[in-house]
């Protein structure tokens, strides 16, 4: 038995499987524009049009604008989806759209790929 005091585990248990995990492809050269297309009834002060870019690792907002953290938080998981090139039937190439976790919000974005030079 371990106490706390041992600190943590040297490694995760692997059930058995001792293969590493598969290695991230590496991000593409397109960026991601997140698009708010829908704004029922925001309380954070988002609206329709407003947008966020990631290029890489770089996330930018335009300046005098606002993004609510929550909104953000439901993006970022599928960011680095987003950024390489997915097979034609994946849900996130068929579907880009992502929802704000406040139902009462009904805040939907979608996910544009862009090019690194393009503008709004």
């Amino acid at each position: 038995m371990t106490s706390a005091q041992d600190g943590p585990p040297k490694s995760a248990p692997t059930g058995g499987n001792d293969a590493p995990p598969p290695a991230m492809p590496p991000l593409g050269s397109s960026g991601i524009r997140v698009i708010v297309d829908r704004a029922d009834r925001p309380r954070c002060g988002i609206k329709v049009g407003d947008y966020f870019e990631v290029h890489d690792t770089a996330l930018t907002i335009p300046d005098g604008k606002k993004f609510c953290p929550y909104a953000l938080a439901a993006v970022f998981p599928v960011l680095p989806l987003r950024q390489i090139e997915l097979p034609a039937n994946d849900w996130l190439e068929r579907k880009p759209w992502i929802c704000c976790p406040d139902p009462i919000e009904n805040v939907v974005m979608r996910l544009d790929r862009i090019d690194s030079g393009e503008q709004p």
